[in-house]
Formats: structure tokens, sequence, C-alpha cells
């Protein structure tokens, strides 16, 4: 089986608002220029996958469109998306919470 030839396993179904929106952040991170982790670089290579492969469809008159992943682009794109938002205000310590979940989950194993 050619790589060409496979259909990636995450799909994502958006309305038109929100593929604009989604482009429009990694075309903000490509413009950051920032190449620690080759962020802004891999933001072009999601942007121009998007835009070539994407698949623009109409449902009773309300346009979507279907977003396919690979697995590692997956991720990517959900780092391009943490990048980008502005720190959220919490009381809690999320971290301190999993750890605490994971350390009683080893001792039921």
């Amino acid at each position: 089986m050619s790589y060409k030839n496979r259909t990636p396993s995450v799909k994502l179904l958006v309305g038109k608002n929100l593929f604009n929106k989604l482009l429009g952040i990694l075309d903000s991170n490509v413009k950051l220029e920032i190449k620690d982790e080759n962020f802004s670089n891999m933001a072009k290579i999601l942007k121009n996958k998007l835009l070539k492969y994407s698949v623009p469809k109409d449902f009773e008159g309300k346009e979507y469109v279907d977003i396919r992943f690979f697995p590692y682009e997956a991720s990517a794109m959900i780092w391009q998306l943490l990048a980008i938002t502005k720190k959220i205000d919490s009381n809690i310590d999320f971290y301190t919470v999993l750890l605490e979940n994971y350390n009683n989950l080893k001792t039921i194993e």
C-alpha cells in the first residue's frame, strides 16, 4: 500500500467559519517565524495540507469541511492551537490532580 493511498485515521468535520478560523490560526503561526521546535514551519505544512486535501461538503444547505489528519499531524495541530491560547486563570493545578490519579491507578494494578 503506497503512502498516497492511505486514508488518515483522524477525521474532523467543521463548519466553514471554524475552517477559516483554523486556517487563520495556522497562518498567524506561520507569520510568527518561530524556529524553535519547527513551530512555524509545521504551521505552514499543516496549512498547505488543509488547503490542498480538505474536502468541502454541503449538507442541507450548510457548508462543512471534512479534514483528515494522520495521528502525528493531529498532534502537531493540537500543539499549534495550544501555543496560541491565552493564559487561562485557574486555581486548580491540574498536573497535581493528574499525578494523584496516576498514582492511584498504579496502586490498584
